[in-house]
């Protein structure tokens, strides 16, 4: 086995503690074989791999080793970090970061920035009114992107009013009927990104069933490239008129 595979390997089959344990051990020349004392045998197959490749190539010291260790695995954590989760709702639905209300608070409490929302259907929900309200307070700014019954052709039917109406200082964008590719086209994307670094993305819309009763699935996302590529998205929308500021 070559020494980049026996070293994946390793990435592969041992926790943090012990690939970082496996790196000391290799900085300081000490025997490999006991590393992972009490670990799986997948594990210490793996770091008797490593063992082995390193013999066989006599260019690479034990600190040259240790550091391929740390940076493979320190690329995984920071992968594991950026890594998308679910969230849910509906029956089974446990944990608070599972949860489509729990996860749309958790983003609009934490944007210190800007927040963009956008939702097909879109009812003033107490608490999300709330968490928008403070958004602003702390000086983010807020935009949201809702459909509207006259822009849809009554593909859309909502309640009266305006979406969030009490929310003062947020900006509210539509997509006119005049800039539609045909008639009965709707905005239909549900989306939140807050700091151009975080996003929901996902089937829910802003109803109290959507976010307490349905089935519904999404995904977090921490990654702040892809949070980054949905919100310019929707602004290029609006630099270019296709997404139009409601001026009431």
């Amino acid at each position: 086995m070559s020494l980049d595979r026996a070293v994946d390997r390793v990435l592969e089959r041992l926790s943090d503690g012990q690939i970082e344990a496996l790196a000391a051990r290799c900085e300081q020349g000490a025997p490999l074989a006991d590393a992972v004392v009490g670990g799986s045998v997948g594990a210490r197959d793996a770091v008797d791999r490593l063992e082995e490749a390193w013999s066989a190539n006599d260019t690479l010291t034990g600190a040259g080793i240790a550091l391929a260790l740390r940076v493979g695995l320190r690329a995984r954590q920071d992968a594991r970090a950026r890594r998308a989760r679910p969230v849910w709702t509906g029956p089974g639905a446990t944990g608070d970061q599972r949860l489509t209300a729990g996860v749309l608070h958790e983003l609009i409490a934490g944007a210190r920035e800007r927040v963009l929302l956008v939702s097909f259907a879109a009812f003033t929900l107490a608490d999300l009114a709330g968490d928008l309200t403070e958004a602003v307070g702390r000086g983010c700014d807020v935009d949201v992107v809702f459909e509207t019954e006259e822009d849809s052709a009554g593909a859309y039917h909502g309640p009266h009013g305006t979406p969030f109406g009490s929310v003062a200082g947020i900006r509210r964008w539509r997509w006119p009927a005049d800039q539609r590719p045909e008639a009965g086209a709707v905005l239909h994307a549900k989306l939140l990104v807050v700091d151009g670094c975080r996003a929901l993305i996902g089937s829910a819309n802003l109803t109290h069933r959507a976010l307490n009763a349905n089935v519904e699935a999404g995904l977090l996302i921490h990654d702040r490239a892809v949070a980054g590529e949905l919100e310019q998205h929707v602004r290029d929308l609006m630099l270019i008129g296709t997404l139009r500021q409601d001026a009431g």
